[in-house]
C-alpha cells in the first residue's frame, strides 16, 4: 500500500464503515407484511422477482436501513411504483 492510500486507511471513520448493503454478514430482508404489499401488485412482484439477488439485497437494504418508519413506509411505496413501471429504483438507476 502507497503512503496516501495508507493515510486514508488510518484517517477512516468507524461510524462510516459497514454502512452499505455489500458490507453486511446478514443481508436485509423484507418483512412478511412488506412481502405482502409488493404481491399485492402484480406488475410490480414480477418484476421484484424477475430481478437478480445482487438487485433484490440492494433495493431492501435500501428500504429497511431508514431510521424512521415514515422514510422505510415511502421507501417501500417508491419500490413498488418504479417495480411496477418495470424501472429500478431511483438509487440504482444507471446515470449516462
Amino acid at each position: 500500500m502507497r503512503p496516501a492510500g495508507r493515510a486514508a486507511f488510518e484517517g477512516r471513520s468507524e461510524a462510516k464503515s459497514g454502512v452499505y448493503s455489500f458490507e453486511q454478514e446478514d443481508p436485509a430482508e423484507l418483512p412478511p407484511e412488506y412481502e405482502e404489499r409488493v404481491r399485492q401488485h402484480p406488475e410490480a412482484w414480477a418484476y421484484w422477482t424477475a430481478r437478480p439477488p445482487g438487485y433484490r439485497r440492494t433495493a431492501t437494504h435500501w428500504v429497511m436501513s431508514a431510521k424512521r418508519e415514515e422514510t422505510r413506509e415511502r421507501r417501500l411505496a417508491k419500490l413498488i411504483e418504479s417495480s411496477a413501471a418495470g424501472e429500478h429504483i431511483p438509487p440504482l438507476l444507471r446515470r449516462r
